[in-house]
């Protein structure tokens, strides 16, 4: 069964019409740390690009996937302390705040099971992906790994896995392990059908506890800014979101 604390009101609370969407929870916004910005003036223009359409608090959440994405909280804590002093050089009011975008691999298993310090948001959420075909043999294990360790998963743009697009049940599966679920904005507009018709469906059921813009350059975000205005994102709305807990 999920989490009793995760019990939310389903109310739009937290958002005002002026700014539908104040945290963004996941986002690729550091400089030269992955697949995101390389230079510290074009992190600057497209944070300055979210601030302008009504983004208060974004949550940069670097990849770290094995020997690919080797950051750790040591690169990514510095990247982020460089990032605050320059929009606070340059006057720009946003709160930037760091965690990571983990992949499920031994690498993620033999940190939980070490108990090693893990980037996560606001202390309790950890932002994990996986490979996007078959169903991964680690996730059962990173799930109880987790909850032993008081974490709750949070499962970046599941709608994006096949193993999910072709077997709903699993979907459930996960829900009720207490696994959350976080779509990507421009999922309703991807080129892939599968996608879409996963997104609508965790969205008409009420199964998306948080909304991101998974942003790595200025396309991304305007394409992610576009669906705020969408009859989906106001269906999310409606059914209520974690975003706004994050404030």
């Amino acid at each position: 069964m999920p989490f009793p604390f995760l019990k939310r009101n389903r109310t739009v609370a937290g958002f005002t019409r002026s700014s539908p969407f104040a945290v963004d929870m996941h986002a690729h916004i550091l400089p030269a740390l992955d697949n995101g910005p390389e230079t510290l003036e074009e992190s600057i223009t497209l944070l300055q690009e979210m601030s302008a359409n009504g983004v208060r608090k974004i949550i940069a959440t670097p990849h770290i996937m094995g020997e690919y994405y080797r950051n750790g909280e040591e690169n990514i804590r510095s990247s982020l302390y460089r990032i605050r002093s320059e929009l606070q050089r340059r006057c720009i009011s946003l709160e930037i705040d760091a965690a990571a975008e983990y992949y499920l691999d031994v690498s993620l298993i033999s940190l939980l099971e070490t108990n090693q310090p893990l980037l996560t948001i606001a202390e309790t959420y950890l932002l994990l992906e996986t490979n996007i075909v078959g169903t991964p043999s680690l996730l059962g294990e990173a799930i109880k790994l987790a909850r032993q360790r008081n974490l709750v998963i949070v499962l970046a743009h599941p709608e994006r896995y096949h193993y999910l697009q072709q077997n709903f049940n699993l979907v459930i599966d996960l829900h009720r392990l207490g696994v959350l679920f976080q779509v990507n904005l421009g999922s309703w507009t991807s080129n892939h059908q599968g996608t879409r018709m996963l997104a609508e469906r965790l969205a008409s059921e009420g199964l998306i506890s948080f909304a991101g813009s998974n942003v790595h350059n200025l396309r991304d975000w305007s394409q992610a800014h576009e669906a705020l205005h969408s009859r989906n994102f106001a269906k999310l709305l409606e059914k209520g979101l974690l975003n706004q807990h994050l404030l």
